[in-house]
């Protein structure tokens, strides 16, 4: 029953990491200006979100702007009626401006700005403050005007955009009021669940070690095994949700690929969790495995004895292995490759100084020898019913037996020896 009390606490506390993992990268996406400002600017850098917004902004300006009323009054009399056909045909210029303009870092700062303080205004609503849409007619709105502005500015034809322009143009709805009190509820939640529910995984992974102290090992291994599925099964809700927000909720086709390259660079930070799971996860298995008893892995720690017994070798080696998975990782916060920096040099010093201890004991193993583990050696047979007892009294001293797995071999031992 601790077995599988322990196997069941273990995946309680993979399914509290997968849920901690979504909802940090929920609070900390929508409810953080820094790191928003940081992905609008990521966002409005793509080249591909970049000509879908110069799209936008043409398209709001032809929708509010009569581009042909304005260049027939400024057309002599007698090419007042290519107007139309000029109004078209400077549309690619228009759109070749907007796409120019956006790469500027000034402009790309004004849509940032723009898009934060949409975000705060999304913040406000969230934490209660509805009164800061009032003046929005209750929803919350992206404001591209200023660009839209900017651009018919650079074409002296269409006079004064700025006055022409009705105040709602360039403005997308990002939330509506009739949404607000189920936001409102979801994020109080979800504020809750990020800041404390890591707590109980880790809780519940104690649990699990501390009811198994015959088979700590095994659940060490369950562990980091279970760290590795959260990470792939957040790879793969990250994949879904990309799918089905681009097949679903996008009927344009030439929307799609922005909008794909949105939804990346919007989870870069939950991919990021999710690849810091798997890395810890398979690190810890493969260190378990390492420093297990089985005969392959004894053969590695005598094949890797004579190199880890130079700390300088051993150190310059796992340097650049650690700077190779670091660079190959989505990592873009300090404090998270910190943190996998402290926690992989921990760990293989405590796995060098194991594997050089036993190596210096044991020495280079025969071809083909048994070969045995000093700090898990099994002891040898015994054949009769006292020296049994007595081993069996060593391991649960050891903790390998728990006192009802003691009691059980006890109790055979002495039926047998009964009869």
């Amino acid at each position: 029953m601790r077995i599988v009390a322990a196997r069941i606490l273990v995946v309680l506390g993979v399914l509290l990491l997968v849920i901690s993992l979504l909802a940090n990268f929920v609070k900390r996406e929508a409810l953080d200006e820094d790191t928003f400002r940081q992905t609008s600017q990521e966002l409005i850098a793509h080249d591909e979100i970049r000509d879908q917004v110069a799209a936008t902004m043409v398209e709001q300006l032809y929708t509010n702007v009569d581009v042909a009323a304005r260049l027939e009054a400024r057309l002599p009399e007698n090419l007042q009626s290519l107007a139309g056909p000029i109004a078209g045909l400077s549309r690619e210029a228009i759109d070749r401006a907007a796409r120019e303009l956006l790469e500027r870092p000034r402009v790309q700062n004004l849509f940032v700005a723009s898009a934060s303080l949409s975000q705060q205004q999304v913040v406000r609503v969230l934490e209660g403050e509805t009164r800061a849409l009032e003046t929005e007619g209750g929803d919350v709105v992206l404001d591209l005007r200023p660009l839209v502005v900017r651009l018919g500015d650079r074409f002296g034809f269409l006079g004064n955009v700025d006055e022409t322009l009705p105040p709602d143009a360039g403005r997308i709805t990002i939330m509506e009021s009739d949404e607000l009190d189920t936001a409102q509820n979801l994020t109080q939640a979800l504020k809750v669940v990020a800041d404390w529910i890591w707590v109980f995984a880790f809780l519940a992974f104690a649990l699990a070690i501390w009811l198994v102290p015959g088979r700590r090992r095994l659940e060490v291994r369950a562990i980091a095994i279970g760290l590795i599925v959260a990470g792939v099964a957040v790879l793969v809700l990250r994949r879904l949700a990309g799918s089905y927000l681009v097949e679903n909720l996008v009927e344009s086709e030439s929307v799609k690929p922005a909008v794909s390259a949105f939804w990346d660079i919007l989870s870069d930070g939950l991919a990021e969790g999710a690849w810091v799971g798997i890395v810890v996860g398979a690190i810890g298995a493969a260190g378990l495995w390492l420093t297990s008893d089985g005969r392959r892995a004894v053969g590695a720690r005598r094949w890797l004895g004579p190199w880890l017994q130079r700390a300088d070798l051993a150190w310059a080696g796992f340097a650049v292995l650690l700077i190779a998975v670091v660079w190959a990782l989505p990592l873009h916060r300090f404090v998270t490759t910190a943190v996998l920096v402290v926690l992989g040099a921990a760990g293989f010093e405590i796995a060098r100084r194991q594997i050089v201890a036993e190596y210096e004991e044991e020495g280079p193993a025969a071809p083909g020898a048994r070969l045995e583990v000093p700090w898990r050696r099994a002891p040898a047979p015994v054949a009769g019913p006292a020296e049994e007892l007595e081993r069996l009294a060593r391991l649960r001293a050891d903790e390998l037996l728990t006192e009802e797995e003691y009691a059980a071999a006890k109790e055979r031992v002495l039926t047998s020896a009964g009869r």
